[in-house]
């Protein structure tokens, strides 16, 4: 394990001759040879009251169910405990996606009522509303007034976050407001605890919310949410609302589809565009125009085989062959487990591994079992809180009793410490905490993933040989081709999505303890115009193979590698350098201009060309591993596109595209009045400029959660009507305004 920090359960830090609260409580690192995990657990008996008398000899601390051994130990709630004047941190989460009028009414009174009786010294409360994206209503504070103001009527827009808290608290929430990856609750709520991260102790998070039933494509943004909320420290007490007596109000009548096409015609002018031709059949193009998801791997498409695995490392992500084992599919009980995987998939063309053991595979067993007699709502919750260390208040009208029950845990808990033993980067491990008394009930977190780091090869030799080649004008020996498509995540940040084709033949295998080795060292550097570093990131790709056999099999078709760093919009020039030991190397370079973003207008993202996709319910563990360390995949609806590394398509070949639309009008519309936006698609001859296939305009499906401006979206091109040449691919947009923005990308077809 390298000595990388992590805020696991309270926290993971290293530490010197101090002592290990005082350390984690300045929020200084001392990095020397010891490390130590904090555990903190809530005990009470059988009435629910804390116990308050339990000492180091009470607790046993597993971790993958072997015993470790207890190095120190605390009450915080112990006026004598180092960290008993320290500030507690709790966020009240307003999921109004979930709740009705009426029931948030409820719940913003009983809210006001536990700040009057909670908000104080040391005790700072942050406001957030959920409505389909993050807002922050106050930030931390003690200020009563302030806090009582922000949950007073009922919200559904953002309202401006107030970076002045009254004691001096942090203001981390203001960062996750940018984000526009909060595209669903799971997703807002781990962009939330990945902020809280350097807030220093035991931060509670009270999601009132009416709940969602967990299905198979929630699984892995679940698994991820609970590891960076371990990592972060950050407990989640969800309250299901829905268990209030409320008005019977009714509920406003969403706008026909029909109506929506004929305002479609009325108000976006094809005129624009160019000629309107006859639209291709959903059948024959679309993933987003069709109605209730993909469902069945359209014709032409892949899932992938069964004989692959992945090899993953660093921020990375190195994909061959197929599934793997995958264990069973989560149900309406509860979650299977996984067996052993790759990233997934592998990409048309793509190396395949064979199968081998994935480090993630064990995060699926981060998941608690939720009690069987949960209703299909509650399943998330249950999760969210059994994972965290927290618990469900629901079916009760008293919301203002389980606030209060929720307060009083800011302090009332143990923490116990002990070194972990060394485990690989990107390893998953079970935490469980027992007590050697009877009639006692432990809460504590599931576990954590050692998550990698975005730079692997700091301070690594290695590197410095990599810089050397980026930095000399010869090129590489070992062939390789690359596509560099982007996404905004906020107005000043765009998330590049660097994908490589690499030659395998020229890469090095040695026999290492019966198998063939080899470690693939990358290095990237984004380039201004004037000679500054925009952005790096480095990795180590670990390939492991049975025998000769497979090694040969694998040098039959390119290696597959994926990774992403964020940039500011300007012109950079990126060069990519990897090495798999010995004097070869191989080096790709290529121009990279990110428009800048205007968030007040229609905007496109880069064109993202594949050959691949998958069912996001059959992704398994390979989609754990890209969200815990950090990744956002290409998800449109139920299917996660894999990103090319080239622009060349074969006969036959399942060509797609991946993008975001940025509409405005979505952040601010309500679900029964969304706004219009058509797209349309042409195919050009790249040197005649004649069109080949135009789909004319066609409306496109928006997300049911409002909030967010982000249209995420995958089309396939229709290569199938094509002859062999060199083509472009364009894509417009616009909206009922009469806005409008295009992009392109060219292809060749062979």
């Amino acid at each position: 394990m390298k000595k990388n920090c992590l805020w696991v359960i309270a926290a993971c830090l290293y530490v010197g001759s101090a002592p290990a609260r005082a350390q984690q409580q300045s929020g200084v690192v001392i990095q020397t040879e010891t490390r130590l995990v904090l555990v903190d657990s809530v005990v009470t008996d059988k009435k629910g009251d804390y116990v308050r008398d339990l000492t180091a000899k009470d607790f046993k601390v597993f971790e993958d169910n072997k015993e470790q051994a207890i190095k120190s130990f605390s009450f915080e709630a112990d006026p004598a405990s180092p960290a008993s004047n320290q500030k507690h941190y709790l966020v009240l989460f307003f999921d109004n996606s979930t709740i009705g009028p009426g029931d948030q009414a409820h719940a913003r009174d009983a809210a006001a009522k536990f700040i009057d009786s909670n908000a104080g010294p040391n005790r700072m409360i942050a406001i957030v509303n959920f409505g389909g994206a993050l807002q922050i209503a106050q930030n931390f504070t003690d200020d009563k007034d302030r806090l009582k103001q922000a949950v007073s009527g009922i919200k559904t827009s953002a309202v401006a976050p107030n970076a002045g808290a009254s004691s001096g608290g942090p203001v981390q929430l203001n960062q996750a407001m940018a984000s526009f990856g909060a595209y669903d609750l799971i997703l807002t709520l781990r962009s939330l605890a990945k902020n809280l991260a350097a807030i220093p102790g035991r931060k509670i998070l009270v999601l009132l919310s009416g709940g969602m039933p967990l299905t198979a494509e929630l699984t892995s943004e679940v698994t991820a949410t609970l590891d960076v909320c371990n990592r972060s420290n950050v407990a989640i007490y969800p309250i299901d609302i829905r268990g209030l007596v409320t008005p019977n109000l009714t509920a406003p009548v969403g706008r026909p589809r029909a109506s929506l096409f004929r305002l479609l015609a009325q108000t976006l002018s094809p005129a624009n565009l160019g000629p309107v031709g006859s639209p291709l059949s959903p059948a024959d193009l679309s993933f987003g125009f069709q109605r209730g998801g993909l469902g069945a791997t359209p014709s032409g498409g892949t899932e992938g085989g069964t004989s692959g695995g992945a090899g993953t490392a660093g921020g990375g992500r190195g994909a061959g062959g197929g599934a793997g084992n995958r264990g069973a599919s989560p149900t309406a009980g509860n979650p299977g487990t996984s067996g052993n995987t790759g990233r997934g998939a592998a990409p048309a063309g793509g190396a395949a591994l064979p199968r081998q053991m994935n480090p993630y595979n064990q995060s699926r067993d981060l998941l608690p079992k939720f009690p069987p007699d949960v209703t299909t709502n509650q399943q998330v919750l249950f999760m969210l809180a059994e994972g965290t260390g927290g618990f469900v208040i629901h079916d009760t009208n008293d919301l203002l009793g389980g606030l209060d029950k929720i307060g009083q845990e800011q302090n009332q808990y143990y923490i116990v410490g002990y070194t972990p033993p060394d485990s690989a980067e990107g390893s998953c491990h079970v935490l469980r905490v027992k007590i050697d008394r009877s009639g006692i009930n432990v809460r504590s977190r599931t576990g954590y993933c050692n998550a990698k780091s975005h730079d692997m090869l700091a301070g690594d030799p290695v590197e410095k040989d990599l810089e050397t080649h980026i930095a000399a004008t010869q090129a590489g020996s070992i062939p390789a081709t690359m596509q560099l498509p982007y996404f905004y995540t906020a107005p000043g940040i765009a998330r590049v999505n660097v994908t490589l084709e690499i030659a395998s033949e020229p890469l090095k295998f040695e026999k290492v303890k019966g198998k063939f080795h080899a470690d693939i060292n990358v290095l990237g550097i984004a380039s201004t115009p004037d000679g500054a570093v925009g952005a790096r990131f480095s990795d180590i790709l670990k390939l492991d193979l049975a025998d000769k056999k497979q090694v040969d099999e694998f040098k039959q078709k390119p290696l597959h590698y994926e990774n992403q760093f964020d940039v500011a919009p300007g012109s950079y020039n990126l060069k990519v350098v990897f090495s798999s030991g010995g004097n070869s190397f191989g080096k790709v370079e290529m121009p990279l201009a990110v428009d800048k973003y205007d968030e007040s207008q229609l905007a496109i993202s880069s064109l993202a060309l594949s050959k691949q996709y998958i069912s996001v319910a059959n992704a398994g563990t390979g989609l754990d591993a890209a969200l815990i360390e950090d990744k956002i995949p290409l998800i449109a609806g139920n299917v996660e596109v894999i990103p090319s590394g080239t622009s060349q398509f074969h006969k036959g070949d399942p060509a797609l595209f991946y993008m975001e639309i940025y509409e405005p009008l979505l952040a601010a519309a309500d679900a029964a009045n969304l706004p219009v936006v058509g797209i349309r698609m042409r195919v050009l001859d790249r040197k005649s400029g004649e069109v080949k296939e135009d789909t004319g305009l066609m409306r496109l499906d928006l997300p049911k959660a409002t909030g967010s401006p982000v249209i995420r979206t995958a089309e396939r091109i229709p290569v199938d009507k094509l002859t062999p040449g060199a083509y472009t691919l364009e894509l417009a947009a616009q909206d009922a305004s009469n806005q409008l923005a295009h992009r392109t990308a060219d292809f060749d077809l062979q």
